[in-house]
């Protein structure tokens, strides 16, 4: 009569075989937990980038003149660059600076 079952060897490639599966599937799974606050503070961030730069553009003769300006979020609010209904960005501090030699302007986001 003969037994019926897995030998140890079969048992041994089959538990490998799970394990890699779970490996996989776990890191796949972890992804689903990425911190979206850090998200939102890049969207945040870039959408400030975007209005100052675009502010900033519409006001270079007057960079030209006073190459570093300090700008707050409720600005761009007031000129229309930026629309805020919840106040998130009234009190961000902005820094526009005009470059004479490449007549670019950069702008950089204080905290």
């Amino acid at each position: 009569m003969q037994d019926k079952g897995y030998t140890i060897p079969e048992l041994i490639i089959v538990i490998i075989v799970v394990g890699i599966f779970s490996i996989v599937a776990i890191n796949k799974a972890s992804y689903a937990f990425v911190d979206t606050d850090t998200i939102g503070e890049q969207t945040e961030h870039l959408i400030l980038i975007k209005s100052a730069s675009t502010y900033a553009n519409t006001i270079k003769e007057e960079l030209k003149n006073e190459p570093i300006r300090y700008i707050l979020g409720s600005d761009l609010v007031n000129a229309g660059y930026l629309v805020d209904d919840e106040n998130t960005y009234a009190n961000v501090k902005i820094k526009i600076n005009y470059n004479d030699t490449t007549d670019q302007i950069s702008v950089e986001i204080l905290k």
